[in-house]
């Protein structure tokens, strides 16, 4: 009986084991426990987790203490800003007995509805990129002609040096069209260089993160907490 428990055991830390390292590193996040409300069934974690962007209300968020990992708590987030996560915890009672969690106790999480984001969100960000990479071809193509407007300006001026007061009109012409080519194509760069810049600032607004877990120096003062 005594090898039947043990082998339960061992079978079941190795299933939560390969589950937690088959996880997505930009999934998984550390928290710390700044402030519990029993009567309310809510706690407070202090986060450093740029992903938690993609976090939205009511999102399921199992918590667990990562000296333990197959004692995980299903919650549900109420609230969030840059820095905190206000999670509601149904069985609140339940919970407490599961993992052991106090005011500045250390926790992990992993959000489904967090994964289904960031999945959209690297697709969104994929799209954006092909468009960045298609625009950036377009910006160089601009530039080049932007740039090589001078050399064709000489070209004119040598060719028509000779015949400058026989072909004085036609020279004329052709500095204006050349002109009036190089004011189309500066606008185009401006307009292509503006899109460009819109780009750029979307990817930088849906980037994820590829690491989250941090090495974590903490004190139960919040004027003594910072992080090295």
């Amino acid at each position: 009986m005594r090898q039947i428990v043990l082998f339960l055991l061992l079978f079941s830390s190795t299933i939560y084991a390969r589950e937690y390292t088959l996880m997505e590193e930009t999934v998984v996040f550390p928290g710390r426990v700044s402030r519990i409300n029993p009567t309310a069934k809510l706690i407070r974690l202090k986060i450093e987790f740029e992903n938690a962007k993609f976090l939205n209300k009511n999102n399921r968020i199992e918590i667990w203490n990562e000296s333990f990992p197959e004692r995980r708590c299903l919650t549900y987030l109420e609230g969030r800003t840059n820095d905190y996560l206000l999670l509601r915890i149904p069985e609140y009672k339940k919970c407490r007995k599961t993992i052991y969690f106090a005011t500045g106790s250390y926790l992990h999480m992993y959000s489904p509805d967090l994964e289904n984001s960031l999945v959209t969100a690297k697709e969104l960000v994929q799209i954006l990129q092909r468009k960045h990479m298609a625009l950036n071809a377009r910006l160089s193509r601009y530039q080049s002609e932007v740039d090589g407007f001078i050399e064709k300006v000489d070209v004119v001026n040598k060719r028509y040096e000779v015949l400058r007061q026989k072909l004085e009109l036609e020279w004329q012409k052709e500095l204006t069209a050349l002109e009036e080519d190089k004011t189309r194509a500066y606008q185009n760069f401006k307009q292509t260089q503006a899109r460009l810049n819109d780009l750029e600032f979307k990817l930088r607004k849906y980037r994820v993160r590829d690491q989250n877990l941090k090495e974590d120096r903490w004190s139960l003062d919040p004027n003594l907490y910072y992080r090295k």
